[in-house]
C-alpha cells in the first residue's frame, strides 16, 4: 500500500512535523525522520496489552531495516505495525486502526486519537479527534 505513507503524511499537523524533526515534507523524508527516532523503548499498548520485549525488537528490526526507496512499490501494513506503533509513540497519540470493520488499537497515556481506515488494498488517514473522552 503506498497509500500507507500517504496516509501518515496526510495526518501530521504542524506539531507532528516539529515533533518528527521533518522539514521537508516528502514520503523519504518522512521515513527517514521515523527511522531516526526508532527505538526499543516503546510505551505504546497494542488491543491493551504491553508488547513483549520480543515484539519490541522485531519492531525496532523491521523499521531499521525498512528500505526508504522501497515506498513507491507499496507498504503492507501489519495489524501490529511497527509503523503505527513507533508514531504512537513518539506523537503521544491513540492511533484507531478501522481494518476491515476490525478495530486495531494503539494506546499511550493520551487524550489524543488520530484515526486510519484501511482494507486490503488502500489506507487512508480519517480524522483526528483531540482531547477525546476515552481510547
Amino acid at each position: 500500500m503506498a497509500c500507507f505513507w500517504q496516509g501518515i503524511q496526510s495526518s501530521l499537523g504542524k506539531e507532528d512535523k516539529i515533533k518528527l524533526g521533518i522539514t521537508n515534507s516528502t514520503i523519504p523524508n518522512l521515513i527517514k525522520m521515523l527511522k531516526n527516532k526508532n527505538t526499543r523503548d516503546i510505551k505504546v499498548l497494542w488491543q491493551n496489552k504491553v508488547l513483549s520485549k520480543k515484539e519490541k525488537e522485531e519492531n525496532y528490526i523491521h523499521i531499521k531495516d525498512y528500505n526508504i526507496n522501497s515506498h513507491r512499490s507499496g507498504y503492507l501494513c501489519s495489524t501490529c505495525d511497527p509503523f503505527l506503533i513507533l508514531l504512537s509513540h513518539t506523537l503521544n497519540i491513540n492511533i484507531k486502526h478501522n481494518y476491515l470493520n476490525n478495530i486495531i488499537l494503539y494506546t499511550v497515556n493520551s487524550k489524543n486519537m488520530y484515526i486510519f481506515k484501511s482494507n486490503q488494498g488502500h489506507f487512508m488517514y480519517k480524522n483526528k479527534i483531540l482531547k477525546c473522552d476515552h481510547p
